[in-house]
């Protein structure tokens, strides 16, 4: 069976756009990110988020946001049951002023806890959980 390129790239963009056209049909659906959900995103300072093969958690931020602190929690439970980090507290905190360039995915975490949540400026800015986590608590 022969493949033609160009017959391939339409697939592509049409499947793209089709999905790009549910979401825009359905606002209220979830966004999925790899084996995550998203509860809340700010999309004003988070941009996207990516879900590296190794687990690894990669944020896109605004540019205007990328030079101030972020702090994140896991848990177990929703809101609850915080669990400590490798540095043996509840708050892991990507320092400021790093010198992020701007329009590249950075402050990456890697966890294993069913819950994620980012804050900045003391406001909640991301909030993740595992897909089958979320899908039963509906």
């Amino acid at each position: 069976m022969n493949f033609n390129p160009r017959s391939i790239l339409t697939a592509a963009i049409l499947l793209l756009s089709l999905a790009a056209t549910a979401r825009a049909a359905d606002p209220e659906a979830p966004e999925i990110y790899g084996p995550y959900t998203a509860l809340a995103r700010n999309a004003d300072i988070v941009k996207n988020v990516k879900i590296a093969e190794n687990g690894r958690i990669y944020l896109l931020l605004n540019p205007e946001h990328k030079e101030k602190e972020i702090i994140l929690k896991n848990s177990s439970y929703y809101q609850s049951g915080y669990r400590n980090w490798y540095n043996g507290k509840p708050e892991l905190i990507s320092a400021a002023h790093q010198g992020k360039a701007p329009n590249e995915y950075t402050d990456w975490v890697e966890t294993t806890a069913n819950y994620i949540e980012y804050y900045m400026d003391g406001e909640l800015i991301l909030h993740l959980a595992k897909t089958d986590v979320h899908a039963s608590r509906k």
